[in-house]
């Protein structure tokens, strides 16, 4: 285990408690959107404003899809919010295998709170690669 300083807030779509559950048990600091913002307010919240509010509280982001990059609207809160975003590059997985990609690739994922925002970088089984942000 390593030594870790990121905090992480995991989007709604990345499996919620099990991939939490077994990143804690890893010793990552990690919390779902409920636990930060409410259930209600966690289910309501588009994904602009969960990606500028978790930028502004400090998270590193862990999303689902991606094509967060692409898509004009989170591209530009990424780009505008100065986000961190880890994505994984098949949006099909289960949160077990989001938990292994994780675990696998911990030491390249936690040296992301020293790059410079704004960024997605997208998860595989090959590692990280930056992702090409559409925007501006």
């Amino acid at each position: 285990m390593i030594l870790l300083s990121a905090q992480f807030l995991l989007d709604r779509s990345v499996g919620g408690r099990l991939l939490v559950r077994r990143l804690r048990e890893a010793g990552w600091d990690a919390r779902t959107l409920a636990e930060v913002y409410g259930d209600d307010r966690a289910q309501r919240m588009r994904d602009e404003e969960w990606i500028a509010e978790g930028t502004r509280g400090g998270f590193l982001l862990l999303a689902k899809d991606h094509r967060v990059a692409s898509r004009p609207l989170e591209a530009q809160a990424i780009y505008m919010n100065d986000a961190r975003v880890i994505a994984f590059a098949r949006g099909e997985i289960t949160a077990g295998v989001m938990g292994d990609l994780c675990l696998e690739h911990e030491r390249s994922i936690h040296r992301l709170v020293q790059a410079s925002p704004p960024f997605v970088m997208s998860l595989s089984e090959r590692g990280i690669r930056r992702k090409r942000l559409n925007f501006p």
